[in-house]
This record gives structure tokens, sequence and C-alpha cells, in this order.
């Protein structure tokens, strides 16, 4: 009624800026969000996303390499995501903010834990 956008929108887009490739070899186990302000339903938003944990690095649209051992994916390649999951860390941590496009104001501020699915681990 207000033109306000519910808590279930945000973490749509919270989720938008995660790399496909960690919801196919991890599942969601924490996550944290501070709400800054309201956004209403004509806002254009930004949602970005950036990994926290020293063990992995993950780039939207470009290479996964994880803690020096040589293992990278590359979108299009043919290193397929279950090969990749071999040299994975098992926990993976992201700080992500939405901020309105316009002039950057933030919205929300979060932080995602993820863990690597039990089909994934190796044994």
């Amino acid at each position: 009624m207000n033109q306000h956008v519910n808590d279930v929108k945000y973490l749509g887009w919270v989720m938008e800026s995660v790399l496909v490739a960690v919801f196919e070899n991890y599942e969601l186990s924490s996550m944290t969000l501070k709400y800054r302000r309201q956004c209403s339903q004509s806002d254009a938003l930004q949602s970005m996303c950036s990994p926290t944990s020293c063990t992995a690095k993950l780039e939207k649209e470009a290479e996964v390499e994880v803690n020096g051992a040589g293992c990278s994916y590359t979108a299009g390649s043919q290193t397929s995501i279950p090969d990749l999951a071999k040299c994975v860390p098992p926990h993976l941590q992201f700080t992500h903010l939405l901020r309105l496009q316009v002039d950057g104001a933030e919205i929300l501020q979060g932080k995602t834990q993820w863990r690597l699915k039990k089909s994934k681990h190796l044994h």
C-alpha cells in the first residue's frame, strides 16, 4: 500500500549477486542483514557481493582461483563445476551491499556464510 519494498524482495536482490557456482556447490548456512533505509518499488538498485573469506577469490563473470591450489574456473571453459568442487574450501563468506543506483545511498548491508554441500565433500 505504501509502495515500499518488503523484506523478501531484499533477500532476492542480495542473492542475485552470488555466483551460480556458489549455489551449485554450497548451501547457505547463515545470513545477517542490516537495513539502512527503505526503498520504493520504482527505485533502481545495485546489488553487490564480494568475498570476505581469505581462502577463495570469486569474481562475477571471471575466474575462480582457490588458495593457490592451481584450480580455476572460467565461464565457458571446459572445467566443470563438479571438478572445481574438489579444490574449493569447505566454507565461504561474502559481504553484500544494496544501494541506490542514482546516488549510491546504502539500502542494506549483509553477510552470508556458505558451507560445501554434503554431496560435494571429498571422501
